[in-house]
């Protein structure tokens, strides 16, 4: 039991990593990428949750800590365990293994094209019930630029896994650490700030 967020978090990223390889080695299939935002959304917000709130309750042990003192024991903890991940995943799909990430790529567009054929025919009913042409028009040509625009990326085999892309990602999981920080060291303080 260690009270550096380093060394937690350097755990977490190979906890993250671990995951991250059972999957690609078990589950790189045709439902590759639904299988990794399950992952994501399921596996890894537990995992990151966990991580966070171990570091916090080992720093306390038996002393009383603050609210800053939490706060940043779980907040490091999180980012050094993001931040490697992503920085490892960054560099296997874009060096080591560029089939996989073509193959995620691919299945990322193919995935937002079926989602837009979707949406497309429930709005068209839903136009369709209102008798409202102008509706109808504006949802033909929204649904035609979007699709005409997915089917670009698909033909330039854009790279959603660039550094471009993985840093705007990132971005968003900075957000969610922040916000778990704040709430696991609300959770987990035992002292006032001044006492």
């Amino acid at each position: 039991m260690t009270k550096n967020p380093v060394a937690v978090g350097f755990g977490l990223f190979l906890a993250t990593m671990l995951v991250f390889f059972v999957v690609y080695y078990f589950f790189a299939d045709a439902n590759y990428w639904n299988t990794t935002m399950k992952v994501n959304a399921f596996g890894m917000t537990f995992l990151y949750v966990f991580g966070g709130f171990i570091s916090v309750l080992w720093l306390r042990g038996k002393d009383k800590i603050t609210y800053p003192q939490a706060f940043k024991q779980s907040f490091v903890t999180l980012f050094v365990g993001g931040f490697l991940s992503m920085l490892s995943i960054f560099i296997f799909l874009n060096y080591v293994d560029t089939d996989a990430r073509d193959m995620l790529s691919h299945q990322y567009i193919q995935t937002e094209l079926d989602n837009l054929d979707e949406a497309y025919k429930q709005k068209k009913v839903e136009a369709a019930n209102l008798k409202d042409q102008t509706k109808i028009k504006e949802l033909e040509t929204d649904y035609k630029n979007a699709k005409q625009a997915r089917i670009a990326a698909q033909k330039e085999n854009r790279n959603y896994f660039s550094f471009q892309f993985l840093s705007a990602v990132f971005g968003g999981f900075l957000l969610f650490y922040l916000l778990l920080s704040i709430i696991i060291a609300g959770f987990l303080k035992n002292k006032k700030r001044y006492e």
